[in-house]
């Protein structure tokens, strides 16, 4: 079992940043990073915006950042057993990416609530985004895919994966509701803002709705203008339930 978190709307973020916190993270997860890698364009790709990831080591591209040399990179850990890595940072920009995001891959049993309170803290500290997720997935590579909806990977049932995927800027031109009115589903750790908590559940704001009753969950403010809402795993599917249909929910889908 993985663990993944996506952060969306980071195109205030400098790489020299990023690549600091993805050492925080590696080091808060006690797992050493082995590998890196940035994005490169091809000449004469298959398409316009095809790129490959250049492999190289974490002190080669913290110089190559410091040079501005890159624009968006992964770090990782390799194990024999574990492909394509056993966890990984990754920074997208919208010339790779199509948008501007973080997405994070490790292990479950690396994943102590405390070390990820603390370090979606200080993320929210040193860094501007407007949405993050947390969620889990039988596969790392599932944990890759779902941060941005590719290769219709659910970590619901009741989920539709391809409605995130068009909501997201780049290819599909999104409308981006995630950033303000909508959010993409509930998940046991939620990085929300302001404008989400105003969001109407039937005639009632998100915000009071959540602090009406122990089973919605728990809402700590993180920074200035964000909130870290954490939901129970046994009260996931009554909550998702209920906000899908009272239209708060990008890809529920009734069961």
């Amino acid at each position: 079992m993985y663990s993944g978190m996506a952060m969306y709307n980071i195109e205030n973020i400098e790489a020299v940043t990023a690549c600091t916190l993805a050492e925080l993270f590696f080091s808060g997860v006690n797992i050493q990073i082995n590998g890196a890698g940035y994005y490169k364009m091809l000449k004469g790709g298959d398409h316009s915006g095809d790129h490959e990831i250049i492999e190289t080591t974490l002190t080669d591209l913290k110089e190559k950042i410091k040079n501005k040399e890159v624009s968006a990179f992964r770090v990782y850990s390799e194990q024999m057993e574990q492909q394509p890595w056993y966890a990984s940072f990754g920074y997208m920009t919208k010339e790779f990416g199509g948008f501007n995001y973080i997405d994070i891959q490790y292990p479950y049993m690396s994943d102590d609530s405390e070390v990820i309170s603390n370090f979606l803290k200080v993320l929210s500290e040193k860094i501007t985004f407007s949405y993050g997720i947390k969620y889990h997935a039988d596969k790392v590579t599932k944990a890759l895919y779902y941060a941005t909806g590719d290769n219709m990977v659910n970590v619901y049932q009741y989920e539709n994966a391809s409605l995130f995927k068009r909501d997201c800027p780049g290819r599909f031109r999104g409308e981006e509701r995630y950033r303000k009115t909508m959010l993409r589903m509930v998940y046991p750790l939620n990085i929300i803002n302001d404008y989400h908590l105003d969001i109407m559940v039937k005639n009632i704001e998100l915000k009071s709705w959540v602090l009406s009753r122990e089973n919605n969950g728990k809402l700590v403010q993180l920074s200035d203008g964000l909130w870290l809402w954490t939901v129970r795993e046994n009260e996931l599917d009554a909550v998702n339930k209920y906000l899908g249909e009272s239209g708060v929910l990008i890809c529920w889908k009734a069961p």
